[in-house]
């Protein structure tokens, strides 16, 4: 951490130890119970007051790469590089239904708050009902798809190289482009839908505004930008790309020509940035072990947590009170957040 900065350090409530790679965790809707995917292709479901494991299972091959927890909490879907999408009941680990993803490594899986399940894998995008049935295919993208997002009028935004598609469900193909020329990593869509990110690997990040499609761009980044978030109110805008956290200010008529708030938290690489699903809290983390939680409302650091392996993965609780933590030796930590 910083010597210049002085910040209170979190405190866990509980935490677990283990022995492989953690790439995502995921609280469910009530926060009583926390999913996590690992590298070696298990799921596991914790009970969060005590921490206490309820069921590991083991049928993603070489990596769990997707989690995502239906809007009632009554099924956790999980994806990855093989054994197709798994709706789980959550509480027994029994798998009620296997979806046929293809041969593709599925990456990406989100709920839409009427209940379907949008899944990625390679450049095939489909729609799932709750019981396990096709509901829709879109027709392939160009590419790999990079990023997925439901919008809230029940549309469905995602990215591959050189192009963001929004998806409708009366049709296959896309029913808008929002084109650039460069390979796009990661998608994020603003919560006032204002905007629409995608980090770049040219070292930059891409904007569209989603009403109009005029685009713009903001270069400069060390490294090419894969971690995104917004604010709740779509204000600020928060980026990795590097060992610094990057914090735009999205007010008026957005963040051209504005110099961001840079934060020079970290030694070595961030690997998650999260706002906090109500008010401007972020957390960000890096491949140096830090955890570093700052209160733009307030204009200052809150706190942070130091360990010894790298952090891969982080989630706010739907209520932001506590924050739940990965490593990349499987350890997990949850921390309250101070007041």
């Amino acid at each position: 951490m910083n010597d210049s900065v002085q910040i209170l350090r979190l405190q866990s409530i509980w935490q677990t130890e283990g022995e492989e790679h953690l790439n995502s965790l995921c609280w469910s809707p009530d926060d009583t119970l926390l999913a996590a995917a690992y590298a070696d292709g298990s799921v596991a479901v914790f009970a969060t007051p005590d921490g206490r494991l309820l069921w590991r299972q083991c049928v993603h091959g070489l990596g769990t790469s997707a989690l995502a927890w239906a809007p009632d909490g009554a099924l956790l879907a999980s994806g990855g590089q093989q054994g197709g999408i798994r709706l789980w009941d959550p509480l027994t680990g029994h798998a009620l239904h296997t979806l046929d993803s293809g041969r593709s490594w599925v990456e990406f899986l989100c709920w839409s708050d009427d209940g379907l399940l949008a899944s990625a894998a390679g450049r095939q995008i489909q729609l799932w009902d709750s019981h396990g049935a096709l509901r829709h295919a879109f027709d392939p993208t160009g590419s790999t798809v990079t990023g997925l997002q439901w919008l809230p009028d029940g549309t469905l935004m995602s990215s591959c190289y050189g192009v963001v598609n929004r998806w409708s469900l009366e049709r296959t193909a896309p029913s808008r482009f929002f084109p650039w020329k460069d390979s796009l990593l990661s998608l994020s869509v603003s919560p006032d839908n204002r905007f629409i990110a995608a980090g770049c690997q040219d070292n930059s990040i891409h904007l569209w505004y989603l009403q109009s499609g005029e685009d713009f761009q903001m270069s400069g980044y060390p490294t090419k930008v894969k971690h995104l978030s917004w604010s709740a109110s779509g204000r600020f805008f928060a980026t990795g790309g590097g060992q610094d956290l990057i914090i735009w200010d999205c007010s008026g008529k957005g963040p051209q020509n504005k110099e961001p708030a840079v934060l020079p938290v970290h030694s070595k690489a961030i690997s998650s940035v999260r706002f906090s699903h109500a008010g401007s809290r972020v957390a960000s983390a890096g491949e140096d072990g830090l955890v570093y939680l700052f209160d733009l409302d307030q204009g200052a650091p809150l706190a942070g947590l130091l360990d010894d392996s790298g952090v891969t993965t982080m989630a706010w609780s739907h209520d932001d009170k506590v924050l739940a933590i990965g490593y990349s030796s499987g350890r997990i930590r949850i921390c309250p957040i101070p007041l």
